[in-house]
């Protein structure tokens, strides 16, 4: 990821209870907030029609009415609109996953919430499912975004999952849940990009070896 993406998720870890960035007051910073968000949804209905491959600067300037000039002010490259698209997607599935974290109030039934959400969810994710489903476009493609460059993100999703765990149960080791959640969350990934049996019980394996890893009881949810 580039600099400012790093520095984006980074702000984002260090604010996991307020995820959802909100519209600034400033009617500038407004302005571009909203060209930002054009842009990115212009980007990411060109990427779902054609391919990340036809989705061109000029392309997404033109749909979003535009110059080129203001669009590179915004956007350094392409690379950043899709590190930006992946972001943005990952502020609405971590806003949602904590949401529905928020249901359980023991710990192994929150770990199995978490794990079957985030499956359940990437299935249904049309921009995560066009990047996997565009892995053989090369060197043009976003897949490094979920897999070599992913770290950020991961990062930021282990967070969220050890905030709660450790809400729950404040008698567990916070490093054990730090660690137990960082490899629960790239274990998850792992599985969603190369699936191995069926979807249930690979929920139930990573869930009962999430909770041996802290002690507990895993959940029969």
């Amino acid at each position: 990821m580039s600099d400012s993406a790093v520095r984006t998720v980074d702000r984002l870890i260090a604010s996991v209870a307020g995820v959802d960035t909100p519209a600034p007051a400033d009617f500038q910073a407004r302005v571009r907030y909203q060209v930002r968000q054009d842009a990115m949804d212009a980007a990411y209905r060109i990427m779902l029609e054609q391919g990340w491959p036809a989705v061109r600067m000029t392309a997404i300037a033109a749909a979003v009415g535009i110059s080129r000039q203001t669009l590179y002010k915004e956007f350094g490259s392409k690379q950043e609109v899709g590190e930006a698209l992946l972001i943005r997607e990952a502020e609405r599935f971590i806003t949602g996953i904590a949401s529905d974290l928020d249901r359980y109030d023991d710990v192994p039934g929150a770990i199995e919430a978490a794990i079957r959400y985030t499956f359940q969810h990437a299935a249904a994710n049309p921009l995560l499912t066009a990047i996997l489903s565009g892995a053989h476009e090369g060197g043009d493609s976003l897949l490094p975004l979920v897999t070599i460059d992913a770290e950020p993100l991961i990062t930021l999703a282990a967070r969220v999952l050890a905030e709660h765990i450790t809400h729950r149960d404040r008698d567990l080791d916070t490093e054990d849940v730090a660690a137990t959640a960082d490899a629960l969350a790239r274990l998850t990934v792992s599985h969603l990009l190369r699936p191995v049996g069926d979807r249930e019980t690979t929920v139930r394996r990573l869930s009962r070896l999430a909770c041996r890893n802290l002690g507990l009881e895993p959940g029969h949810g």
